[in-house]
């Protein structure tokens, strides 16, 4: 299977999502960044993987790396890999993005404190998003989920994959829009998946940075998400790069 993230593709899951980081949807910030053009979420290429698996079910725990960036306009391809799915760059065979399902995972708790955009990176620093969900972003998911599928699955099933693409997004935009902030590059996110995202609820997602290594620029963080009745949906952790954001060492 061929898969292209287009920028269209990166447009469309930062419209869905809000993770409007410049590294994905502004080709002058990219440019200027380490990658030097547009690259694509991790969290739509995790979707795009999780979709291509082919599950009789919604994954109870996912986890995924992003050794290479993929780029807009490149062509993947989708290789099984002992128990992982890799996206590989088909010209060079370089994985992008590898995904485990249902293997053991850890998540991290740390004392939080309020999120300061501009100054440097502290532990315990935290930032929040809420996002309305309605049918009509979940459609708009699975439609874009579905180009990593060659076959048919249930509504229900198509529904709860594109709410866990979703909670992705909604992660992934407070990593990169918030904390650490613009310039966030996704290394790799873990998720236990606790429960479903229902279509018309609003939806909580937190961050919390519990270790920092600035002479690597890699940032440790924990990550959250409920619904607008307290329920955890998903919880995990996530490592990122921020050496292209701006004061955050």
């Amino acid at each position: 299977m061929i898969l292209t993230p287009t920028q269209n593709d990166l447009d469309l899951f930062a419209e869905l999502s809000g993770d409007a980081n410049p590294i994905h949807v502004d080709p002058a910030f990219a440019r200027r960044s380490g990658f030097g053009r547009p690259v694509a979420h991790g969290a739509m290429l995790t979707a795009w993987l999780v979709r291509a698996a082919g599950l009789e079910g919604a994954p109870q725990a996912t986890s995924a790396m992003f050794p290479a960036p993929a780029f807009a306009g490149e062509d993947l391809t989708v290789v099984r890999e002992a128990e992982a799915l890799e996206l590989q760059r088909l010209m060079d065979g370089v994985v992008v993005c590898r995904l485990n399902i249902n293997g053991p995972i850890s998540g991290e708790n740390a004392a939080t404190a309020p999120c300061c955009s501009g100054v440097p990176l502290k532990v315990g620093m935290t930032a929040t998003h809420d996002a309305f969900i309605g049918p009509d972003v979940l459609l708009a998911m699975q439609g874009l989920q579905a180009r990593a599928s060659q076959a048919d699955i249930s509504s229900d099933i198509a529904e709860n994959l594109a709410g866990q693409a979703c909670m992705l997004g909604l992660v992934s935009t407070v990593l990169g829009m918030d904390l650490p902030g613009q310039g966030t590059n996704y290394l790799k996110q873990e998720m236990f998946w606790l429960g479903a995202l229902k279509p018309g609820q609003n939806v909580h997602a937190k961050v919390v940075v519990t270790r920092i290594r600035p002479e690597k620029a890699l940032v440790d963080l924990s990550t959250h998400v409920s619904n607008e009745d307290g329920e955890v949906l998903a919880r995990g952790r996530a490592l990122v790069s921020a050496r292209d954001v701006k004061d955050a060492f």
